[in-house]
């Protein structure tokens, strides 16, 4: 008799930390960029800020999706999400 796995609650630990970048007009969309890629090229300082780093154990922001992510980094080198709480406050 085998005992079914059940699928865990949590996602997996994020692989790799990322850099967060606030625009600075529309404060709840930010680019996520892995630390070991080139911040692309419209994130310049007039228009984004550095927000902070977001490590594999920190919990991730609303509106961040790590499979998102994933994906996002492989086709463009970095992933634009968007802050879904807007009582988010994303302490440094």
């Amino acid at each position: 008799m085998s005992i079914p796995l059940l699928a865990s609650a949590r996602s997996p630990a994020r692989d790799c930390t990322y850099n967060l970048f606030r625009n600075r007009q529309r404060p709840e969309l930010l680019c996520a960029v892995p630390e070991d890629r080139p911040v692309p090229g419209f994130v310049v300082p007039g228009d984004w800020r550095f927000e902070r780093a977001l490590r594999p154990s920190d919990t991730n922001p609303p509106g961040f999706e790590d499979r998102a992510a994933q994906v996002g980094v492989r086709f463009n080198g970095f992933y634009l999400f968007q802050i879904t709480d807007s009582r988010e406050e994303m302490a440094a």
